[in-house]
């Protein structure tokens, strides 16, 4: 911390001036420690003799930096290590970071597509021990969640063979990924990934040339048409069985508001392998202009690549449609994700 940014003339700020950086980096954000429940680990720690080490460090750090923001291990699958972490640390950290990454090893499409209901799952249960353990805390003034590693990751799971090549369900995945942190933005204040070109990554790269892989749009499209605050919204329609029993619904949303802007953003995912969806769309505050941006991801079929020789198998079609309402009508083709952007005025 002292090295990355102090200011004083210190030994730390001192060597890094020499190594030819003479202003402070302001790193902000920063993890005391990795997946340290994992037997993987070297230095794996139960729960309460990682709270008690990363207790010590955290004082240290903001003694160096009161600035900076601090980020506790969780556990996406043990709510108890999440409750034994949080109990030690809540007065020294900000957030506390979970890991998923999930696959089709099973080549089950509508399985994988209930992806979203262990998302769903593991948010609930964390934000669930955080109010527990902080219920005297103003909401607002809680430890928040850091997702900072997910992704789709399973065909390519050695160290010597990392290039995943993903396809449109995969995309689809990623998807309902976004979705969900959308809709647990009050607590998700940081959702990212931890690779991003090359190793299980949204872009491939060889010399001299790139394409972007199908799950690098959903980014794309989220990051750039999402601003605001999310919104709640209410949704009915069909839905399908698991072998566990758990109803999915065809169709996952999320919504989001941009007051400055005037503009409301959907987010749909069919996860329909061959049928559209219709639906009725209804807004219950201020006025829907006509005109609609629509971005949608889709492709032919589910197993559709990009690759270096092939670069737009799979890509964002853009068009607009000019019968909007308070209430309309749209039609979601099957295996798709769809943003809608509305003008909405008070």
């Amino acid at each position: 911390v002292e090295y990355c940014n102090g200011s004083e003339e210190t030994y730390y700020a001192d060597l890094r001036r020499e190594n030819g950086r003479d202003s402070p980096y302001k790193v902000k954000y920063w993890g005391l420690g990795n997946e340290m429940y994992g037997e993987w680990q070297i230095g794996q720690l139960d729960a309460e003799d990682y709270a008690k080490k990363a207790r010590k460090y955290a004082k240290l750090m903001k003694r160096i930096d009161p600035s900076i923001e601090l980020i506790a291990v969780g556990w996406d699958e043990d709510p108890e290590w999440n409750k034994k972490v949080l109990s030690e640390l809540e007065d020294y950290i900000d957030y506390i970071s979970i890991h998923m990454y999930v696959g089709n090893e099973e080549d089950d499409y509508y399985s994988y597509m209930g992806t979203s209901k262990k998302i769903e799952s593991r948010l609930d249960m964390l934000e669930g021990v955080i109010d527990s353990v902080m219920s005297e805390v103003p909401k607002d003034e809680r430890v928040k969640i850091a997702f900072d590693e997910w992704n789709v990751w399973y065909r390519a799971f050695k160290e010597d063979l990392l290039e995943e090549r993903y396809n449109l369900e995969d995309a689809l995945v990623v998807s309902m990924f976004l979705n969900s942190f959308l809709r647990h933005c009050d607590y998700v204040k940081i959702a990212n990934q931890a690779q991003l070109v090359n190793v299980i990554a949204p872009i491939m790269t060889k010399k001299g040339d790139l394409f972007l892989q199908t799950i690098y749009y959903p980014f794309s499209i989220l990051a750039n048409y999402n601003k605001g605050v999310g919104l709640d919204v209410h949704v009915d329609c069909d839905s399908y069985k698991l072998e566990d029993e758990k109803e999915v619904p065809y169709l996952d949303v999320s919504a989001s508001y941009d007051e400055e802007e005037g503009s409301l953003t959907l987010n749909v995912i069919n996860r329909h392998r061959e049928d559209s969806i219709s639906t009725v769309i209804e807004n219950q505050k201020g006025e829907v202009g006509n005109k609609v941006d629509i971005h949608e991801l889709s492709a032919k079929d589910i197993k559709s690549q990009n690759n270096f020789e092939e670069k737009d198998n799979v890509g964002v079609i853009e068009r607009t449609f000019d019968d909007a309402s308070n209430r309309f009508s749209y039609e979601f083709p099957p295996h798709s994700l769809t943003t809608l952007e509305l003008e909405v005025s008070e």
